[in-house]
């Protein structure tokens, strides 16, 4: 049994063991070897169809498995775009897994942050179990997670949302796959424990979208994947951000933030907001300053804000269960619940165990909006820099106000954030590329490796990009400068070379703290970025019109050419600038890629004729490689 459907975007054919090959005007550029059930560790492959009802642009099949009371159901339907393809099984069946080929179509890119940022996204085995924003998972999955896959060839996946668990592995074992494992919802969990529960069975929905190749398949996919309508205030794109952490930790105090903001006026350097990170209040929970270290902050902010910085200040979900703050939220019922007596979850986080703000109760996050604007009133600060905000954060077996996965956790967090703060950033998502805030990369580690180093920068920043994400906040200048793991200053000098071609910057570690030359350097990249101001207030209006990433990778406008598809360590800013980053320690010349085109070398005018591959470029330095498009 062969069949065939029909979409504006392509065909799709399939026959009686569920396997499926989408094409794009004749060209095949994604294939499906169908789903598999899946119970009490066993899998249960299909055997053949138990009976079908198919038209030219629509189908509904039910296949059989190896196990007879066992189907799965398939709806398949054209739409604009490609094809929407809906896998179910019958109750107390524990999951449907949908493998897909990642051959043809490679490379592949997607998916979200993760510890070890490659790019492509397949160019090393990916396990993702749960697949949901989390804050440093064992597996590598990280804080911004999006069910999106694109591939070279023209072809991306959307998941819709459902109720189940996700669980994502990528040529896993060699076995050059791509499988998405829905599992059945879990059950209520205040449930008894003898009580039955009706699952209603695993499911799992995702979207087919066919094109020409990978950027026209982006395109396609916005108006589901969603995209931002408004963007940051564009001094946060125009000058550094300053934050306290990486330097003064948690022993902040209100002179060292005025100190630090007088150093970096002294020395030169362009600033827009100061970010004071933890450890300024009471308790974790209490809107309030730590009095014996912050004595006037009122004063405090006036000063900086005389200075021209904006003020904001650092706050994660989390309530110390020692302040009074814990005791008025646990009474009111606005923190996560524990199923056993309903009172405060305590949950671990990086800073001790706490109670967590349930923002799935609108009441709950009323008065925590009222709790920070009143700060707000009475000290002046400008926003806050939201941390956390993870899945992994919700206990599974946590009672909310509203029953939903805990991955939603995170949307509802970016979402109150959009809402009502222009001075922010978040450092989650899932499925939030409609928020028009900085969404920052994961805290970096003061490496040079795409192992959370600098390398992974610029990794991050092409996957958050091509998720859809483009208003991207690499995390601070050097890493965070963790125990015995500190930037040197040749760290320092790269990455602050990188970040100055990126949308936004963010400096902590003082730069003149390596001496002079170091200063210097790191200022003049600075004042660079700054410069390009108007070219980056260009590029977010063409990102608002119609959603055009800021930072792109090397293939955007030549989507054939085999090296720029996979190449790592080159991004495009825009279309007019290509950027080279120095990745290696001591590396003064590196080799540089070109696509199609005319390029100027920014720092000696010579042109180049694209496609080619420069060798041994000169990269002293006070130099990163950067070329400038002359055709177009």
């Amino acid at each position: 049994m062969r069949h065939e459907l029909h979409s504006p975007a392509g065909t799709v054919s399939f026959d009686g063991t569920g396997r499926m090959i989408f094409a794009h005007e004749g060209r095949v550029v994604l294939q499906s070897l169908g789903a598999v059930a899946h119970a009490y560790g066993t899998d249960f492959p299909i055997t053949g169809v138990a009976n079908a009802d198919i038209t030219e642009r629509h189908a509904r099949i039910h296949f059989t498995t190896t196990r007879p009371e066992i189907t799965l159901r398939l709806e398949l339907e054209a739409t604009p775009t490609g094809f929407r393809l809906s896998w179910s099984g019958p109750p107390h069946l524990h999951a449907v897994r949908v493998e897909w080929q990642l051959d043809p179509g490679r490379p592949w890119y997607g998916m979200g942050e993760r510890i070890f940022q490659h790019w492509p996204l397949d160019a090393a085995p990916v396990i993702s179990d749960p697949f949901e924003p989390i804050d440093h998972g064992r597996d590598g999955t990280l804080n911004i997670a999006t069910p999106f896959w694109l591939n070279a060839a023209g072809a991306a996946l959307l998941l819709e949302e459902g109720d189940g668990e996700l669980a994502v592995t990528i040529d896993r074992a060699g076995d050059g796959l791509l499988q998405i494992t829905s599992r059945e919802a879990p059950p209520p969990p205040n449930l008894g424990f003898d009580e039955r529960y009706a699952a209603p069975g695993p499911s799992l929905t995702s979207h087919v979208i066919l094109a020409a190749h990978a950027p026209a398949a982006f395109y396609a996919a916005l108006p589901l994947l969603g995209r931002p309508t408004a963007a940051p205030p564009g001094d946060l794109f125009a000058r550094p951000i300053w934050t306290t952490w990486a330097h003064y930790k948690m022993h902040v105090t209100q002179r060292d933030v005025t100190d630090f903001a007088a150093q970096i006026v002294s020395r030169g350097y362009p600033y827009s907001v100061m970010e004071i990170d933890d450890r300024w209040q009471r308790s974790y929970g209490a809107y309030v300053f730590d009095q014996r270290k912050f004595p006037d902050p009122r004063a405090m902010v006036d000063e900086l804000h005389a200075a021209g910085f904006k003020v904001t200040l650092w706050t994660p979900i989390f309530f110390d269960p020692t302040d009074p703050a814990f005791s008025v939220a646990a009474r009111r019922g606005y923190l996560v619940r524990h199923p056993a007596d309903g009172s405060p979850y305590l949950v671990r986080w990086w800073q001790g165990y706490g109670g967590v703000l349930d923002l799935t109760n609108p009441e709950a996050v009323a008065w925590w909006l009222s709790e920070l604007r009143a700060l707000q009133a009475e000290t002046g600060v400008d926003g806050f820099k939201f941390d956390a905000g993870e899945a992994n954060f919700i206990p599974p077996d946590a009672i909310c106000y509203a029953r939903e996965p805990r991955r939603r956790y995170a949307d509802r967090y970016t979402e109150f954030v959009a809402d009502h703060f222009a001075y922010t950033e978040v450092r989650t998502g899932w499925r939030s590329q409609r928020r028009g805030i900085l969404f920052r990369e994961w805290d970096k580690w003061s490496r040079w490796g795409i192992d959370n180093g600098l390398h992974s920068v610029l990794t991050q920043a092409l996957t958050l990009s091509i998720c859809g994400y483009p208003f991207v906040l690499p995390d601070m200048i050097g890493g965070n400068a963790y125990q015995s793991e500190v930037p040197d200053g040749e760290l320092m000098v790269r990455w602050t070379q990188l970040s100055a071609l990126l949308p936004t910057m963010q400096f902590s570690v003082h730069p003149w703290q390596y001496g002079p030359e170091v200063d210097a350097i790191c200022r003049q990249y600075a004042h660079l970025h700054t410069g390009l101001a108007p070219y980056l207030a260009e590029l977010i209006e063409e990102n608002l019109r119609d959603g055009t990433p800021l930072v792109r990778p090397l293939f955007w406008h030549a989507p054939e050419d085999e090296k720029a598809l996979r190449c790592d360590d080159q991004f495009l800013l825009g279309a007019r600038y290509l950027v080279a980053p120095v990745m290696r320690p001591g590396q003064r010349q590196r080799d540089v890629y070109l696509p199609a085109g005319v390029w100027r070398d920014y720092w000696r005018g010579a042109l180049h004729q694209g496609p080619a591959v420069l060798t041994d470029v000169p990269a002293p330095l006070d130099q990163m490689p950067l070329f400038e498009r002359q055709d177009g």
